[in-house]
């Protein structure tokens, strides 16, 4: 298991070097496409990818938990958006994404999203996203169907989601507030309700964009 790590981090170095736009983050919490999914314990998450203004992307995340400093989550990526006009369509895999517990259990999640977006003004923007994956060592699945509102203005910026998730057969609305300090950094807060099983996530972080 400690080899897949080492491996794992040798090709998120390489990623990294490579990378054309990058953060740092250290966050209350964690961060998971999967809203309901939010980690309530503080972790430090690591984001790089390639120019995201290609239509060819690749990314990965790095998030480590600060009170042990073992990692949580290890995620490689590459999207493709198919149709780049004012309607955007991009095409994505995880190749793959690992979650690992404290003791180095390792989980294998293969991925795969579809995400769309339409600019109705300078300042709003309607989207939709759908991720579908199953783990490779285990017998999870799931499938993550969400609608989402983008607001922009000025230093401020607000996402709500509403989703669907197979898992449980969940539904849940969820919302994140940014604020631009300056050029580097940013202010974040994330909350989660989830309306079927009452459920609250709430997470707060300080991003540094490289």
């Amino acid at each position: 298991m400690k080899q897949l790590l080492t491996i794992c981090l040798f090709v998120l170095a390489s990623i990294s070097l490579k990378a054309q736009t990058g953060s740092i983050e250290m966050s209350t919490g964690g961060f998971s496409f999967i809203p309901a999914f939010t980690s309530k314990e503080p972790n430090i998450i690591i984001n790089a990818s390639t120019n995201p203004k290609r239509r060819l992307t690749g990314a990965m995340m790095y998030m480590m938990r600060v009170q042990s400093m073992t990692p949580t989550t290890v995620a490689l990526f590459t999207r493709y958006r198919f149709i780049d006009k004012k309607f955007k369509a991009t095409a994505g895999i995880h190749i793959p994404a690992f979650q690992m517990t404290e003791d180095y259990k390792v989980t294998s999640f293969f991925g795969r999203e579809l995400s769309l977006s339409y600019p109705l003004s300078s300042k709003w923007n309607v989207g939709s996203f759908i991720l579908n994956g199953n783990a490779r060592n285990t017998d999870f699945k799931v499938t993550l169907v969400s609608g989402n509102t983008n607001y922009h203005h000025k230093k401020w910026n607000f996402l709500s989601q509403g989703y669907y998730l197979s898992v449980g057969d969940l539904t849940g609305v969820a919302e994140t507030i940014s604020y631009d300090i300056n050029k580097h950094f940013q202010a974040k807060a994330f909350g989660n309700y989830t309306l079927t099983d009452g459920n609250v996530i709430g997470t707060v972080g300080l991003k540094y964009n490289l």
